[in-house]
């Protein structure tokens, strides 16, 4: 088991994986090495209104591989990835609103919005959204960007 607390957003959150092998005889799946139950509790400190929600998982890394410390971590991190690409790549680069869905088109579309987030994340911008529309207005230095980061 493994527990973090923060206090953020203006509310305490408390994040908890228990992680156990002892349910892997009782299961018919291939290649699972643990059962996971994730508890997400926070608590909004200006209204005392608390909200928990429970999920449970499976994975195939052992307890050697993987300890209750870090699924936690790699669970952090799937929504740290969530947040930083695919969240962007469809509110600001409207990539779930795309026409486009033949052939490789929708590939290469998103390489190349994946492009264009790494050129503004390499020239250090934090602020994607706001940079995206400042350069949306500015073709020009968009451009000059792009060859500043090469």
């Amino acid at each position: 088991m493994h527990e973090t607390v923060e206090k953020s957003h203006g509310r305490l959150e408390t994040r908890c994986i228990k992680a156990s092998t002892s349910l892997n005889e009782h299961l018919d799946w291939p290649g699972i090495a643990q059962v996971l139950q994730y508890r997400y509790t926070y608590k909004n400190l200006n209204t005392g209104e608390e909200t928990t929600k429970v999920h449970y998982g499976r994975t195939s890394l052992t307890p050697e591989a993987a300890s209750a410390e870090r699924l936690l971590e790699g669970r952090r991190g799937h929504w740290s990835i969530e947040n930083k690409s695919h969240w962007i790549r469809d509110t600001q680069l409207g990539e779930d609103a795309s026409p486009v869905r033949c052939g490789a088109i929708p590939q290469v579309m998103a390489a190349l919005r994946n492009a264009a987030l790494a050129v503004l994340r390499f020239a250090g911008v934090t602020r994607i959204a706001d940079k995206i529309k400042y350069y949306a207005s500015k073709p020009l230095l968009a451009v000059n960007l792009i060859t500043e980061c090469f």
